[in-house]
């Protein structure tokens, strides 16, 4: 059997998703081998990736031809879409898996806009017979907005790279020397980023530290108020290296987001035995569960009372129970549960 999985938001590399595709990528590399004689996985990859994942995985290029042209690819028995609004579909016939992350649409855009990104994840669904989410607040609200009869659906977690391993290294324009939260991801105004500034004036004794990337005019916004918050600093996308060190270093992650399918870097710092600090909005509690710390709202004042007494309360206890809750989104656990479905999907013994 030939499963197709499509990683072609490999051409993104640092946003979220990219990120994914490049976890998926490295398992197998890793694991395809061991899959069985009676499965062939190909990779649709950009040329750039084209044989980076090792010899034993076949490689399709994701060409501008195939998005319009769809009957110029061979036949898979399975495609796997693991991100929703690929424009990468199989042929008429193929049978397709998709996953799900989120819905952010129905809350950033508006009018039209919200309408057309509705009816094309409509056509997405209709194309696929499984249906897979990384949450169940992403069902939930696919429940909601799309038609789904007919169809099977499953959740299935994310997979979180252990961001614990591999080298570190800082990124130049932080200061080592003072204590500093962590605010990590895109740039953009579902993340809520601003009301993490006057949290910081209540907060003097740490600085903030913002990464991710900061080309949204959101963002350049936000980095034109800096100088009325001299404990807040942005320093644009980082490597995986500065990543692991931000994380080992900081003393608490921030994510205030409005609006989130799963939310990476929850369970990030939980790797690291890190208190985290976030809104209890869409599934960041689901996510985060009862190990992290939540804004009921975003009044600079109450922010950073729970900022203080979150610090305040986090024992070596505490730190063990966020480590522990990090453990249950590892990549080999979602990725068996991942392979079990494409068995189940294509008739074979599992």
């Amino acid at each position: 059997m030939n499963i197709l999985i499509d990683l072609s938001i490999l051409r993104h590399p640092y946003c979220g998703l990219g990120q994914i595709a490049l976890n998926y990528g490295r398992w197998y590399a890793a694991h395809a081998a061991e899959l069985g004689p009676d499965i062939r996985i190909t990779l649709l990859v950009p040329k750039s990736h084209v044989g980076a994942f090792g010899p034993e995985v076949d490689y399709r290029e994701a060409r501008d031809c195939y998005r319009l042209a769809p009957w110029l690819l061979p036949h898979y028995d399975l495609w796997h879409s693991i991100h929703q609004l690929s424009p990468f579909r199989p042929r008429h016939g193929g049978m397709r898996l998709l996953t799900i992350h989120d819905l952010n649409f129905l809350y950033e855009k508006q009018g039209a806009k919200r309408l057309r990104y509705l009816r094309r994840l409509q056509r997405e669904c209709d194309s696929a017979r499984t249906v897979c989410f990384i949450s169940q607040f992403a069902r939930q609200e696919a429940l909601r907005h799309l038609r789904l009869s007919g169809k099977e659906l499953h959740t299935i977690y994310n997979g979180v790279e252990d961001t614990t391993l591999g080298t570190q290294r800082r990124p130049a324009a932080v200061d080592p020397s003072k204590p500093f939260l962590l605010c990590i991801g895109v740039v953009k105004a579902k993340k809520n980023v601003h009301t993490l500034l006057p949290m910081m004036d209540r907060l003097p004794q740490h600085t903030l530290v913002i990464a991710g990337n900061d080309s949204d005019p959101y963002a350049q916004a936000l980095r034109g108020e800096l100088p009325k918050h001299p404990n807040v600093q942005m320093v644009g996308i980082v490597t995986d290296e500065e990543r692991r060190w931000l994380y080992a270093h900081c003393t608490a992650l921030a994510m205030p987001s409005l609006s989130e399918g799963f939310g990476l870097p929850v369970i990030e710092a939980m790797q690291w035995g890190k208190p985290v600090f976030a809104s209890r909005c869409t599934s960041l509690p689901e996510i985060g569960g009862k190990e992290a710390y939540y804004f009921d709202d975003f009044a600079p004042d109450n922010m950073a009372g729970i900022v203080r007494q979150g610090l305040a309360d986090f024992t070596a206890q505490a730190a063990q129970a966020a480590t522990a809750r990090a453990a249950t989104f590892d990549y080999p656990r979602h990725m068996q549960q991942y392979q079990q479905l494409y068995r189940q999907m294509l008739g074979l013994q599992t």
